[in-house]
């Protein structure tokens, strides 16, 4: 049996990471299931696809933060977050301009702060940063789907 024995340092930097990245997983679960109850009430088939790529690509991004909290050995950790979906931010079922900013303000905002962390690896950094392009990608999507909706009535 390998033992490996790790810092006081050590311990603190893994124990701020886990919470990071806990904290992010969290704040996107909320948000994904969020957006995934507008997509659900719509009755704009085309709209609702489109808000399905962007909560799949979350899932996705969710997935892959849950296994590097896993790798990092920290302790067990819930696999999902008690479920306090919010859908107060969004007054008309289908307003993309308003699915837009709150995806702007929780994902993006939080990706940007957690890749300011000086306690972010370099691979972890490089994970996050394809995430973050990934959410800007799918947030002008979501933007061109919004200025091409109402020129189609």
């Amino acid at each position: 049996m390998l033992f490996v024995t790790i810092s006081p340092k050590q311990a603190a930097q893994y124990s701020h990471l886990y919470i990071r990245l806990k904290d992010i997983v969290e704040k996107m679960y909320i948000a994904r299931k969020s957006i995934e109850a507008v997509a659900n009430s719509s009755f704009d088939k085309s709209f609702a696809k489109c808000v399905y790529m962007l909560t799949s690509e979350s899932l996705q991004c969710e997935n892959e933060i849950r296994a590097h909290i896993d790798s990092l050995n920290y302790g067990s950790h819930e696999t999902e977050p008690s479920e306090k979906v919010n859908n107060l931010y969004f007054n008309n079922m289908e307003d993309t301009n308003a699915i837009c900013n709150y995806f702007e303000n929780v994902y993006l905002n939080s990706y940007k702060e957690l890749l300011e962390d000086k306690y972010l690896s370099s691979s972890l950094k490089n994970l996050m940063q394809n995430h973050l392009q990934s959410f800007m990608g799918i947030l002008m999507q979501m933007k061109l789907f919004n200025e091409v909706q109402p020129s189609s009535n």
